[in-house]
């Protein structure tokens, strides 16, 4: 359903209220309420920093990445008209965001292809948990392979839990067109590693 604006008496938003909705935080901002932004950019902070980092593979980028992402959401949502699904709308604007910033970077070798570091904790103190975590990294750096709508449905599909359907509204395709594309990365992730497992 189609939320008409001009219905909605901005006057009257309770920025206190939990339920609050992102579009009425919105509509506050541009209604000159300051503190409105603030509560929206914390609401979606860990959304941001996630996607920046499935992204960018390394904190520091990541951190690069999503402050760039912060600045290019504020700016735009004095723009900002779709109603129906804020978190796609920032979606793309960390994508090509990410972008933009691999085309500055083309000169040196794409974070997507940097290793994970060892963290000295306690993953790799049994087997088991040596085995779950070498087989995160492995698929992790797979996925860093993927490229246009498949690696898209791929990270909010397998990092973010996403339904088919969310996704299709995110990227602006539809369910079934989600579910094709995370059939084929997997299917390519899998002959990804099945090569890397024959080189070894």
């Amino acid at each position: 359903m189609n939320i008409n604006i001009e219905n909605l008496d901005k006057k009257k938003i309770d920025l206190s209220n939990p339920d609050i909705t992102d579009l009425e935080l919105i509509l506050a901002h541009k209604d000159g309420v300051e503190s409105a932004i603030d509560i929206l950019l914390t609401r979606y902070k860990s959304y941001i920093f996630n996607l920046s980092y499935r992204f960018m593979h390394n904190h520091e980028d990541a951190m690069d990445l999503m402050q760039e992402s912060l600045i290019r959401i504020y700016r735009g949502l004095k723009n900002y008209e779709e109603r129906n699904y804020f978190k796609g709308w920032v979606y793309r604007i960390i994508n090509n965001t990410a972008i933009n910033m691999y085309k500055r970077a083309s000169n040196r070798e794409s974070p997507y292809m940097e290793k994970l570091e060892m963290l000295d904790d306690n993953r790799y103190n049994s087997e088991n948990g040596y085995e779950r975590t070498y087989l995160k990294e492995k698929i992790y750096e797979a996925s860093a392979k993927l490229k246009g709508k498949q690696r898209d449905v791929f990270l909010l599909r397998y990092y973010e839990d996403h339904s088919y359907t969310e996704i299709g509204k995110i990227l602006k395709i539809s369910s079934d067109s989600a579910k094709s594309n995370y059939f084929y990365a997997l299917k390519k992730m899998q002959l990804l590693m099945e090569k890397e497992r024959g080189m070894l």
